[in-house]
Parts: structure tokens; C-alpha cells; sequence
């Protein structure tokens, strides 16, 4: 937390550090937030908000490599941008607003953009700048014009000579020359496809009833008129009463067509007519049926679907989701326009169109099912394991890790043994790589015990600074605790073994410690707590575990007695560096002092029996556990050559039976399949994922319903409706 002024004294202290302004970076601070240290901007379209005290945006503050969180750390890097925008323009009207609508809505306009909130923006910005600020010097030849607004009235002829002037009045048309013009243009010829989009598309047939909507209803009441008037025939009302003319010659129904034929006919029309199933399909989309029916047709279809289906194949799912979507299209506006217009449904021809819906949708949908992603995969804990580690670099084999049969296969060909010796190699190179970054250590230094030792020292300097304090003080809190633990250590009685528990206690039972005995005592509680842990004594294990309890007590009354000093940061670094000094005993413990190589085994040893390692090294600690053959001591495993003699022996072996030289060249073949296995792409993937993926664009779009919809329907624009030759 930081106060008003506090903000504007650091930002001062950068802008002298960095060398811009300090007016124009106090102007900036506070236009973006008047000084407050946790301001937050509004949601972005991106779905991000600038924080801080100058506002910094997520990608901006990650291309300055900075923390915006912290409020240091968010001043340094606004100042920062400030000062590479002062290069850029050097004009504090253009740095202010580059700062505001970004670089590249400055150098489109040409100066300030025309946006009402960045010129507001400069204005307060440059208007504190340009008080006592005299080292802005504008560079001359700087493009500096406003985009024209209500206010700015371009000069025209500016930059044209005079007689070109008099040319362009000259020619210059006449209102009627002009319209004209504009009549020719309007009423000149149309392309086929436009007229038979023009013909096609007519929005008053969704009035007149000859789409969807129109179909369904005057559909729906031929056949309920026909269905009441037989009815009413077989009760014995007779055929003049209800209107029924037998008599009437029936015309001759047309042949039903078959599914080849309702394809060829819309294949002829897609292919030599497109305007027209263009304007057909438009004309549909005015239709209110067909806006709403889609999402709930599929809806309904995605809830039908078996659940154990949805999760077991969720591609099968998508793929039969989409083409049922179709298929049932299909048949609804096929029953629909034969109820309307014959006042029928032919089945046959009911049953031809709805397979035709499916075959049209069926390519969109299965690129849908193909693009669908997979359903996350249900990884054993080993495999957990191992995803975290090679998330973080290592290497495994691949048949232990998931046997499945591509890496029995590539393993296999390859040589398990040397491909998990090359893979011990280079887990043993990422291990002394985080082990180096665990402790803070450059790149190209060496762990040994000395700088191990080196390390301690210069973390023990945080116990100095807890010594400084002459006599910490025990409160209530403290005295509590350590009664509390006194009364549950009395209630075991004599049968439990308890006098050196008791006795550490009541030895913790004064009102005043002075600073090195705390600290002491601190440290000797702790060694041998880690001491009396490793016994296989109960009456130990329990010490210890009150020593371990007593030393965090003293720890806790440390911390409380430098809050009220006012030195919290005291305690804060005393136990980071109590962490780096326990870190750096666990790498000693699995440091091969000859080589230099922390070793993965050890360190696998201590993550399989449950003791702790540095956090920095517990994903690969994990997985040397569980995949002890790809942390196998480098020292005992040498050099690891490209070419075995058994590559070799076993190409020979095969050019001597061929006959054939040339065949020597498959001796690369176990050496390139080794390196596949070990690559870092294929280790990425030998594993199923276990997040869940977001639908892709393609994907999307092939799945949504207005798609799967509109292709169901396209069965109905065949060649016949547009009377087009077959």
C-alpha cells in the first residue's frame, strides 16, 4: 500500500533516474490515476484491464518486463514507455497522446487522433508539462496536423497551382451531367448471378406463405381439413354436404424423384445458377421459423444424445448431432411444402429428401467432428507425474509413460536401454540447470560444497539482522500456546515417557528473550527436531515434534514483537532465508561432490518416502521416482555415441543378405528414431491431454445450427423449383 504522495515522490526519482520530464510523467500519473497505487481500468475487448498507477496494459508491461502489479514496478515501466515514446515523437503533445490511443493512431492521423477522450487527455497531460518544463524542443519536419473536425476547416487549393486550379473548375461536371452519370451506373446491365439473386429473393413471400412459416401453417390445415373431412364421411355425412367431389378427375401425380435426382438437381443449380439458391436461402433467413427452429432443433437432438456417448466419443457425437440436425431439416420442410401444395406427404418422397439433408451436411459435418476436441483424458497418477515434468523439460520413455503401440514400436526399433540412458543425460543437465536457479546461481557456476557453504553464509546475514533487536518480549498469544501444549503433553500421564518435552517447555515459559539467545535457540530447536524426525524412537519422534512446535512459537512471537517495532520485513527475510538455507542442504545431500551433478535418484529417494525437496525441484524429484531409468547416475552410464555397434552390426548384417551396399544406410534408422523419442515435441505429445480444449473457429462454424440448418434445406432449391432443363 502506498499513499498519494509516495507515487509522486517515486515517479519523480524515475523520471530524473530514466531522464524524461518529470512534469510529463507526473501529468501522465494523474490523468491515468490520480496517484492511487491500485487504480484499475475498465474491461477491454480483449477481456484485459490496465492496473497501476500508470495504467499499464497486460502486453505492455510484459514487452517492458515488468511486474504492473507492483506499484514500483508499474512507475518504472510507464517512465520506461514514456521515455521510448519521447524518441519516437519528440513532442510532449505526441507522447501524451501515443500514451493514450498508441503509437499507431498517432502516426495514422498525423498527429493528435480525433478521439474526444484522448484530446481531453493531452490537454490535462501537456498542460502540466508545459508549466515549467523548457527541455521539449519539438524536431522540425514532424508531422504534426489534426485530422479534420467540427472545429478545423481545411484550406482548399493548398499545394495546387493555380492553373491546374483553373483546369479542375473547368471540367468539373454540372448537376446534370452528374445524375446523369449516376443513372447510367445504376441502370447499367446486370450479371446473371445478380438477376437471379433479384428473381430469387423476394422478402413478401415470407408474407404470402411460401416460406417455412407459411408452409408449416396452410401444410397443417390441409391436412387437418382432410383428416376431419374423412372423418366425417365414414360417420355417414354425405360427400355434396361436406364438399367433396369425387367425380373430379385426380391429376396424374409426378414421379417421385429419387435421391440421385434431388442431388443432380441441386448440384446443377449450385453449379450453373447460384443466385438463385442465393436469393432462395436469403429469402428463408427472413423467415421466423427458420430463425428460432435451428438452435432449438439442435438443442433438442444434443440433449437426446446418450451422455456415456458424448464423453466416451465425442467426435462420433458431433458428426451424428450435425447430420441428424440436416436430416431432420430435411424432412420438416419437405413434409411442410408437400402439405401445402398437394395438400399430401408422399413418403417415399418424404424419406429421399431426408437423406438428401443428410448427405449435404454431412461434409461440414464431419470436418466438424474431425476439428471437434478430444474429451480430456483421465492420466493415472504416474502419468500425472509425468506430465508435470516434461512440462518442465525432462525426458522419459515413452513406453512407460504410455504404452501405447506408435512408442512400443518407436522405442522398440530404437533400443529402450539407450533411450533411456540419453534421456538420465539430459534430465541430469535439467536438474543441475533448476537446481542452479533454486539457489539464485549464474548459468556457468559450478555447485559444489564451498559455494554451497558461501550461499548459507550470505543468507545468514537475515539471522544478524534478527540478533540486532536487544530483547523480544512474549505476549499472550505465546504464553497460551505453550500452556496449551503443556496441558495436552500431561494428560498422556506416567505410562508416556514426557520430562524432556516438559522441560523445553517451561523453559519457554519467561517473559523476555534477548535477541541472540532467540535466535540460538531458533536454530537448535530446528537441528534437532531434523535429528530426532530421523530416529526410529517414539519417545524422539515426539520430542521432536515439540521442538519443532516450540520453535515455531518463538518464530511467531518474533514476527509479532517486529510488527510492533515496525520491522516486519526483518522476520519476512529471516524465514526466506531459513527456506534457502534448508534448500541448499537438500541439493548438498544429493550433490555428487566429484562431478558437480545433483543427483535425480537421491532426490526421486526423498519425494518417494515423503521428505521434502525445494519446491523449484519437486516435478522432477516426482517423476525420478516414479521413472527411476531415465535418472540413472551419468557417471556409470559414459558417453553416449550417435551409432552403437549394434546399429552398425545390424545394418551390415542386413546389406550382406540383400546383396545390396546401399542397405548400410539403414543403420541411421534406430539412431534418428531414438532422437524422435527424446525430441521435445514428441514427449509434448506422447501423452493424451488432460485439459479441456476450446472449440476452434473452424470447428465452430461448421457446428453451429443456422449451418447444419441451412444445408438441410438446400434439398428444396432443386432444379425443378427454378425450372431448370436436368
Amino acid at each position: 500500500m502506498a499513499t498519494k504522495d509516495e507515487i509522486f515522490a517515486f515517479a519523480a526519482q524515475e523520471a530524473e533516474r530514466q531522464g524524461v520530464p518529470l512534469s510529463l510523467v507526473q501529468g501522465v500519473v494523474e490523468a491515468e490515476s490520480g496517484g492511487a497505487f491500485n487504480a484499475i481500468g475498465p474491461k477491454t475487448r480483449f477481456n484485459d484491464r490496465a492496473y497501476g498507477p500508470m495504467q499499464l496494459m497486460g502486453a505492455t508491461a510484459k514487452d517492458l518486463g515488468v511486474n504492473r502489479m507492483d506499484w514500483r514496478d508499474n512507475i518504472r515501466g510507464g517512465v520506461k514507455y514514456l521515455g521510448q515514446l519521447s524518441e519516437r515523437f519528440q513532442d510532449p503533445t505526441l507522447v501524451a497522446a501515443a500514451y493514450n490511443a498508441g503509437p499507431g493512431n498517432v502516426e495514422k492521423y498525423g498527429g493528435v487522433p480525433p478521439f474526444k477522450e484522448t484530446q481531453n487527455y493531452v490537454k490535462k497531460v501537456v498542460g502540466m508539462a508545459q508549466k515549467d518544463d523548457e527541455d521539449w524542443k519539438p524536431v522540425t519536419g514532424i508531422s504534426q496536423q489534426q485530422a479534420p473536425t467540427e472545429e478545423f476547416k481545411p484550406v482548399t487549393g493548398i499545394n495546387v497551382p493555380v492553373q491546374q486550379q483553373v483546369q479542375q473548375s473547368q471540367v468539373s461536371p454540372t448537376p446534370a451531367e452528374f445524375m446523369q452519370s449516376v443513372r447510367q451506373q445504376a441502370f447499367q446491365p446486370k450479371t446473371q448471378f445478380q438477376q437471379d439473386v433479384a428473381a430469387s429473393f423476394n422478402p413478401l413471400d415470407v408474407l404470402r406463405g411460401k416460406t417455412t412459416t407459411g408452409q408449416l401453417i396452410s401444410g397443417t390445415a390441409n391436412l387437418m381439413s382432410q383428416g376431419i373431412k374423412g372423418g366425417l364421411s365414414a360417420l355417414g355425412l354425405s360427400d355434396e354436404y361436406l364438399g367433396i367431389d369425387r367425380t373430379k378427375q385426380q391429376p396424374v401425380a409426378a414421379p417421385t424423384p429419387s435421391i440421385s435426382d434431388i442431388l443432380k438437381g441441386t448440384y446443377k443449380v449450385a453449379t450453373e445458377r447460384p443466385g438463385l439458391l442465393v436469393g432462395g436461402l436469403g429469402t428463408g433467413l427472413l423467415d421466423p421459423v427458420n430463425l428460432a427452429l435451428p438452435g432449438a432443433l439442435q438443442k433438442s437432438i444434443v440433449a437426446g444424445t446418450p451422455a456415456a456417448l458424448t464423453q466416451m466419443a465425442p467426435r462420433t457425437a458431433a458428426l451424428s448431432q450435425n447430420v441428424l440436425t440436416g436430416s431432420t431439416t430435411a424432412g420438416i420442410t419437405s413434409a411442410a411444402a408437400q402439405a401445402a401444395n398437394t395438400g399430401t406427404i408422399n413418403p417415399l418422397q418424404l424419406a429421399n429428401e431426408t437423406v438428401a439433408g443428410a448427405l449435404m451436411t454431412l461434409p461440414t459435418a464431419t470436418v466438424s467432428a474431425v476439428t471437434t476436441p478430444r474429451a480430456p483424458a483421465k492420466l493415472t497418477q504416474a502419468q500425472l507425474v509425468a506430465e508435470r515434468a516434461i512440462a518442465e523439460g525432462a525426458t522419459l520413455p515413452p513406453t512407460q509413460v504410455n504404452p501405447s503401440m506408435l512408442n512400443r514400436i518407436i522405442e522398440g526399433i530404437s533400443g529402450k536401454q539407450q533411450t533411456s540412458q540419453i534421456a538420465s543425460v539430459k534430465n541430469q543437465q535439467l536438474i543441475n540447470e533448476q537446481a542452479r536457479k533454486t539457489l539464485n546461481l549464474a548459468p556457468d557456476v559450478e555447485i559444489t560444497p564451498q559455494v554451497l557453504q558461501q550461499y548459507r553464509d550470505v543468507k545468514g546475514q537475515a539471522y544478524d539482522a534478527l540478533r540486532a533487536n536487544p530483547a523480544y518480549y512474549a505476549d499472550k498469544p505465546f504464553l497460551n500456546d505453550i500452556n496449551s501444549k503443556t496441558a495436552e503433553i500431561q494428560k498422556r500421564g506416567g505410562l508416556v515417557k514426557s520430562g524432556e518435552e516438559l522441560n523445553l517447555l517451561n523453559e519457554l515459559k519467561q517473559l523476555r528473550f534477548d535477541g541472540d539467545g532467540l535466535v540460538e535457540k531458533i536454530k537448535v530447536l530446528r537441528s534437532d527436531s531434523d535429528v530426532n524426525f530421523r530416529s526410529a524412537d517414539p519417545d524422539k519422534i515426539r520430542l521432536a515434534q515439540v521442538q519443532k512446535f516450540a520453535s515455531k512459537q518463538l518464530e511467531d512471537l518474533a514476527e509479532r514483537n517486529l510488527k510492533n517495532f515496525n520491522q516486519p520485513d526483518v522476520m519476512t527475510n529471516f524465514k526466506q532465508a531459513r527456506q534457502d538455507i534448508a534448500k541448499s542442504y537438500t541439493i548438498e545431500k544429493a550433490l555428487n561432490a566429484a562431478t558437480g551433478n545433483v543427483s535425480g535418484a537421491v532426490l526421486g529417494q526423498r519425494a518417494a518416502t515423503g521428505k521434502i525437496v525445494p519446491s523449484e525441484l519437486q516435478a522432477l524429484s516426482n517423476a525420478a521416482a516414479a521413472y527411476p531409468t531415465a535418472f540413472q547416475n551419468v557417471a556409470r552410464i559414459g558417453s553416449v555415441p550417435g551409432f552403437s555397434p549394434l546399429d552398425i552390426g545390424t545394418a551390415g548384417i542386413a546389406s550382406a543378405a540383400a546383396g545390396n551396399p546401399s542397405v548400410m544406410l539403414s543403420a541411421a534408422t534406430r539412431p534418428t528414431l531414438r532422437s524422435l523419442a527424446v525430441s521435445p515435441m514428441y514427449q509434448r505429445n506422447m501423452l493424451p491431454s488432460s485439459q479441456a480444449q476450446a472449440p476452434g473457429l473452424l470447428n465452430r462454424i461448421t457446428s453451429d445450427p443456422m449451418t447444419n440448418y441451412g444445408l438441410g434445406q438446400i434439398p428444396q432449391f432443386d432444379a425443378d423449383r427454378f425450372l431448370l432443363p436436368r
